[in-house]
């Protein structure tokens, strides 16, 4: 059998296909992306930008016929934060899964959440306790459990996308602005009351998104983005010092020609690495896990068991 998720994000658009061999394992056929910035400029309650419904219309049709062009069966898309923050979020569901022919749910910040928990307990979790990140365009998931149970969550309203709308607009970003973005993504976590220092004691902390992986791949030094290596680098304090620094000081289109790095993600890094690196202070630790495996690969396994098919994705690259 052969199925496909495609994630509806608030900065990009990702497509994974795999297969799955008749003891439950599957393995990856093909991953894509494409930068579209659904939620770009949206405020809450406001519309979503046309030339952006346009650009991610086109890549969901795409990659729905990509999958099926690779056998897929099954084919499901799922949106988040942009889509649930915009009046006509529910409307341009239902247009993408009319062009492309398959369904589109629109996951509550508290579901994605748990998909995001979900994911990182499958693929890296050790049935201990676990703290996990999912920093996305429009907001950052916080979701902490024991093994494969996720006991709470909190969303915070800042991702990689919109704290760079909001806060940093120079390129590169000033000192300015570098301060109201970290004053910003402290308020938020003080807000949360998730009382992240004491969640995070002794449990495993993991982020998975585009900004973990991104920087991950550039810690290693990678020419090309690799999951298999990426999945399960430990991200170090002195890292984020030295990473947040370069990102910070460097301008848009240099960071765009950086190895390793896709150029669409080149503008939201400093602010989603800013947010990181500030969750990771708040917790305490001097270390974060990252787990290539996101939102998408529990979605796609949560698809797949309703329909009776029980599947394991810890195995997807070789």
């Amino acid at each position: 059998m052969r199925a496909a998720v495609i994630d509806i994000g608030s900065n990009s658009v990702l497509l994974l296909t795999v297969a799955l061999e008749p003891d439950g394992w599957a393995r990856a056929l093909d991953a894509k992306l494409a930068t579209t910035r659904l939620g770009r400029g949206l405020a809450d309650g406001g519309t979503l930008n046309p030339a952006a419904r346009g650009e991610t219309l086109v890549a969901v049709t795409t990659f729905a016929a990509r999958a099926r062009a690779a056998g897929a069966t099954r084919v499901w898309a799922f949106a988040t934060a942009a889509a649930r923050r915009a009046s006509d979020g529910a409307a341009f569901a239902r247009e993408v899964a009319a062009s492309a022919g398959v369904p589109v749910e629109i996951l509550s910040d508290e579901e994605e959440a748990r998909l995001a928990y979900a994911a990182v307990a499958h693929a890296l979790g050790d049935g201990g306790p676990l703290v996990a990140i999912e920093i996305g365009g429009g907001t950052t998931e916080l979701a902490f459990g024991f093994a494969e149970t996720m006991h709470g969550s909190v969303t915070l309203p800042l991702g990689a996308l919109r704290l760079t709308e909001e806060y940093l607009r120079s390129d590169p970003p000033t000192v300015r602005e570098f301060g109201a973005a970290t004053a910003a993504v402290a308020a938020a976590l003080q807000a949360s009351g998730i009382g992240l220092r004491e969640r995070a004691a002794g449990a495993l902390l993991a982020a998975s998104g585009g900004t973990a992986t991104a920087l991950a791949a550039l810690d290693l030094g990678l020419a090309a983005y690799d999951p298999a290596r990426v999945h399960g680098h430990w991200l170090r304090r002195e890292t984020f010092a030295a990473l947040v620094t370069r990102l910070f000081r460097v301008p848009r289109a240099e960071r765009a020609r950086w190895s390793g790095l896709d150029p669409g993600r080149a503008a939201v890094l400093p602010g989603g690495a800013l947010v990181l690196q500030r969750v990771l202070l708040a917790a305490g630790r001097d270390a974060v896990q990252v787990s290539d495996h996101g939102v998408r690969h529990a979605y796609l396994r949560r698809r797949l068991a309703e329909v009776g098919v029980a599947a394991d994705l810890r195995a997807l690259w070789p």
